[in-house]
């Protein structure tokens, strides 16, 4: 305590609170508050500072949140109530009636309970604090409130709420215009509502903003899921008000948001009123520095960051035109010339030959030419942009374009824009709640509480595929944590389980599938139901069918909702929109009561399910930029024609071991040259997550299963669902488009084992040979290429960026036939090296010419890409590139066997399935990753092996004359060094990046 004589504070009060105090805001926000005033708000300061503040709130991670709904959208969410406890508990030293005693008079303190000047109350006090107590009821302090006040206090359900009225109130209310829906800040981007009375205030608004002025009652409402945080959100409010007296422009006639979803603040530093997007803080003038608010000034910065553009206008009639970078088409046209100049030079070659000794057999090898060129597509692809990266400037990639954003939208072309609703779509399995679901969860609530503090409105809905699956305490976990946090979900039945054969015979008739499951007539665990109504998960990787489930239960709540609607407006007489926001609630949890029931324990369903007009596609181990939401909003409104609009990721690490490194690198590189290549004018790719995709373009290309008879949007028939419906909308004349402003603040984690990533490229190689080929046992009746293949070559996509797809499809069989043809290019240089024809290329000069172009030329080539994008300096990327050469050479040599599996199942039709990629680390050891090393590499080094051992046979056990051996007039060597490449590579990789 400070010896200096000071004014004491009321006796008792340090017996009756015990409060954190460094979490309140003891500043005085007036200047002309009597000094009196200040010397006691000082002494209590100083006299509060040890008390005891342990136990006054629950920890962040437990304090529930809900949502609600606000208006009459069509595709506006709604949500039911949590029944969560109270953040405050009633222990003696910090009960809520002394935390509201406290409250209340550092309010009087600061002249925010001053009555109003119209008497708007018939009886009881018309300014308040409240606080809810363990039991969910709230304790008052005054304790005589107006009832109709109570009443709207008890609606919002909130931890604390303070009801202010002060001279900066009424002088603000005054204003406000009798049709006026909320006060708007320029410098913020904040509104705050304007409700007509008490008796609309509902929970909906806590969704939107942290106060409401009530125009009728003449007081504005303050809530906190923090009690320690009222006061500064109190400060904050007064001080945004005070503001608005000053500003010209402060009454904005706009609408209240209308799809809500309620602000995280417990992710906010509440003493640092700076970071609160209701402040207008004092800011510190430092001499010399520049005035960051003069248009002058943000112009030019902007214009030297390069993150400006060549528009200056501010109207949404004045955005900038994109247009089509052609780069992109030169380039691709310089390759084709090369991949035709190679072809034409190996036909004139037969007929040189030819016209030496007029044979015609050799004309047999022009059968090769079309696979052959297909696989050297990509070869010279990759050879011209090398040479574009090294020696032109990229101007366009740091321009917005039509495929590509790499400046954000401008916040000023949009102050009146009223933001959509966005519905953050994560489809979920067995990942951990604590490791993985929930970081992601945080991280989304970040990006919505931002979102919501510029006046739009976001939910999560989850697709939980293993809610039904994991253990019955997990599963309840999860369904706590969503319904704490106000997240919907959905939970489809696990997969039907088959009976065990009990033995076979050849004359035996075989029984149906559907007679072979398993049947219980007791079923009652989701199983034991899934076994007897026969459920199937469909698709090889079930992330598409759990989607669309999801999406179609949503679509029957929807259709549901809207009945019930209709029956109870023509039941009352009146009109949609008299509708209040309690009577929609009750009305969509009866539609999801009734979904519930029609499904029969099928579905488990809770929480806000509806779609908003946007939909931001994630995976559960994401981490998003804080402002994610409010620029993907922007940039979808100013571009009406972009259905997907994909962001560029960076790379979330887990683990940190060497496998994790490198492959980190390997993204990395990805994602940059994905970057180039739309910069300079390609078609953008969609990968399936990080992306917004708008609702109204997937419903005009949802279609009907006929194997099942479900609406879809997602095929669940296909293993790149993602390729499937980028390419359906595209189709449609709308566009995906790539966005690289956030410069990796979009985070995606990464395998964390070899067997994770070897399983990424099988179904990456399985799903390329389903886009293009038919199962063999189809070629009869349907041909050999698909139809969606041939949709695709006859869409309206850019021919350039046609060939760009075949040359990346086309990779996954040159990877797969590495083995094969290294294998029979042994044979044929090893034995018959003569009789081989000019036209043939042995392998040898293939790998020289691999690792030339991809490790020497190709890694210069993009460091100084890297250099240009100002990603890292020209040096420090090329020795990263050739830190990393060794680890890529053995990945990408020891795949080719993985990948040609992954072909060859589809080809027959032998079923294989993945599960999804581990999110998490799993036990580690010598012995343990010996074990799952062999179980999924002993075929690999079974192959392996044999063809050593043919090898070491030709070396020394062949009759003469069959050798293949080196020698000083033998060409073996060859033969010998591309396959012995290729099985040390196979065989050693998961030796050398398995064991970590």
């Amino acid at each position: 305590m400070d010896s200096k004589p000071q004014e004491p504070a009321p006796s008792g009060l340090e017996e009756r609170n015990s409060i954190q105090l460094q979490r309140f805001d003891f500043s005085t926000p007036t200047d002309d508050e009597p000094s009196k005033n200040r010397d006691y708000a000082s002494s209590l300061s100083r006299a509060m500072q040890n008390w005891d503040h342990a136990q006054l709130s629950r920890p962040h991670s437990l304090m529930p949140r809900q949502y609600r709904s606000l208006g009459h959208g069509a595709n506006r969410p709604v949500s039911h109530r949590s029944s969560a406890p109270s953040p405050t508990n009633s222990s003696d030293g910090d009960s809520p009636a002394m935390i509201a005693k406290y409250i209340s008079e550092r309010a009087i303190l600061l002249r925010w309970f001053e009555a109003p000047d119209e008497k708007s109350f018939a009886h009881g006090s018309p300014t308040c604090v409240a606080v809810k107590a363990a039991d969910a009821e709230h304790v008052f302090e005054p304790a005589d409130v107006n009832p109709a006040l109570a009443n709207a206090i008890r609606r919002l359900d909130e931890c604390v709420v303070l009801a202010m009225s002060s001279q900066i109130t009424a002088s603000v209310i005054v204003l406000i215009t009798p049709q006026q829906k909320s006060l708007a800040v320029d410098e913020t981007g904040a509104r705050l509502p304007i409700i007509a009375s008490l008796e609309d205030v509902g929970s909906a608004l806590v969704h939107a903003t942290r106060a409401c002025i009530v125009r009728k009652e003449r007081i504005v409402l303050i809530w906190s899921d923090d009690p320690g945080a009222i006061m500064t959100v109190g400060n904050a409010v007064e001080k945004q008000l005070l503001g608005l007296l000053f500003n010209s422009r402060q009454l904005s006639n706009v609408t209240t948001p209308r799809m809500s979803a309620r602000s995280s603040l417990r992710h906010q530093s509440y003493s640092d009123v700076s970071k609160m997007p209701m402040s207008t803080t004092t800011e510190i003038t430092v001499r010399g520095a520049l005035d960051e608010k003069n248009e002058v000034y943000i112009k030019a910065v902007a214009l030297e960051e390069g993150t400006g553009e060549d528009d200056d206008g501010d109207l949404e009639a004045d955005l900038p035109v994109r247009p089509t970078a052609r780069v992109h088409s030169i380039k691709v046209s310089l390759a084709i010339m090369l991949v035709i100049l190679t072809q034409i030079l190996g036909v004139s070659k037969l007929l040189n030959e030819y016209t030496w000794d007029g044979g015609y057999w050799r004309f047999a090898l022009v059968v090769t030419i079309p696979p052959l060129a297909m696989f050297s597509l990509f070869f010279f692809i990759i050879l011209v942009n090398s040479v574009f990266q090294l020696l032109l400037p990229l101007g366009n990639c740091l321009k917005n374009t039509k495929y590509h954003s790499a400046i954000k939208p401008k916040l000023s072309r949009h102050r009146n824009y009223e933001l959509p609703h966005i519905t953050i779509q994560m489809p979920v399995y067995k990942e951990g709640l604590k490791g993985v679901i929930v970081p992601t969860i945080i991280s989304l609530m970040a990006a919505i509480q931002h979102y919501e503090e510029q006046g739009g409105t976001a939910s999560v809905f989850v697709n939980d595929d293993g809610m039904q699956v994991v253990e019955h305490e997990v599963a309840k976990a999860r369904s706590q944590y969503y319904r704490e946090h106000g997240i919907g979900y959905t939970a489809r039945l696990p997969n039907r389980k088959l009976s065990p054969k009990k033995g076979s015979s050849w004359f035996r008739k075989s029984k149906s599938a559907t007679e072979d499951i398993v049947e219980d007539s007791d079923a009652s665990t989701p199983q034991e139901i899934s076994n007897k109504i026969g459920f199937e998960r469909k698709g090889k990787f079930k992330k598409a069918s759990n989607m669309n489930y999801g999406l179609a239960f949503s679509n029957r709540v929807e259709d549901e909702l809207h009945r019930l609607t209709q029956l109870e407006v023509a039941k009352r007489g009146i009109n949609a929109e008299d509708l209040t926001v309690g009577n929609e609630d009750e009305l969509y949890e009866q539609a999801l009561h009734n979904m519930l029931v029609a499904d029969e324990g099928r579905t488990w369903a809770e929480g806000n399910i509806r779609i908003g007009e946007l939909i931001l596609i994630v995976d559960c181990d994401t981490r998003v930029p804080v402002d994610c939401l409010l620029y993907g909003a922007l940039e979808m409104h100013e571009s009406p024609e972009v259905a997907i609009l994909q962001h560029g990721s960076g790379v979330m690490q887990v683990v940190h071991n060497m496998f994790e490194n490198g492959i980190t690198f390997f993204t990395n590189i990805v994602y940059t040259s994905i970057k180039y290549g739309v910069g300079t004018g390609d078609v953008a790719p969609f990968v399936g997550h990080n992306a917004f995709l708008r609702w109204k373009a997937l419903q005009s290309i949802e279609y009907v299963d006929p194997s099942d008879g479900q609406t879809k949007w997602w095929s669940d028939a296909h293993v790149s669902e993602d390729f499937d419906i980028s390419l359906r909308l595209q189709m449609h004349g709308m566009l995906v488009r790539l966005a690289t402003y956030h410069h990796g603040g979009f985070k995606e984690g990464v395998s964390l084992t070899v067997y994770d990533e070897v399983t990424r490229w099988e179904k990456y190689a399985y799903g390329c040979n389903e886009l293009v080929f038919n199962p063999f046992y189809q070629w009869i009746y349907k041909g050999p290429v698909t139809r969606l293949f041939l949709r695709f070559l006859w869409s309206n996509i850019p021919v350039t960026s046609k060939i760009t797809i075949l040359a990346y499809i086309f990779t996954y069989y040159a990877l797969a036939s590495g083995m094969l043809l290294t294998a029979i290019n042994y044979i044929i240089i090893g034995l018959f090296p003569d009789d081989i024809d000019h036209l043939y290329l042995p392998s040898w000069g293939i790998w020289v010419s691999l690792v030339v172009v991809f490790n020497g030329f190709a890694s210069v080539a993009f460091s100084m890409l890297r250099h240009q994008m100002k990603e890292e300096t020209f040096w420090k990327a090329l020795l990263h590139a050739i830190k990393w050469l060794p680890f890529l050479i053995l990945f990408f040599g020891g795949i080719s066997l993985n990948c040609a599996k992954a072909l060859l199942c589809h080809a027959f039709s032998i079923n294989i399935e993945w599960a999804s990629t581990a999110k998490e680390m799993g036990p580690t050891g010598f012995y343990i990753g010996l074990d799952k090393m062999v179980q999924s590499f002993k075929y690999t080094w079974l192959v392996c092996l044999v063809l050593s051992g043919v090898m070491i046979y030709f070396a020394v056990g062949a009759p003469w004359g069959w050798t293949i051996a080196p020698g000083p007039h033998s060409t073996a060597t060859i033969a010998i060094i591309p396959l012995a490449i290729q099985i040390c590579s196979a065989f050693f990789l998961p030796l050398g990046l398995g064991l970590n």
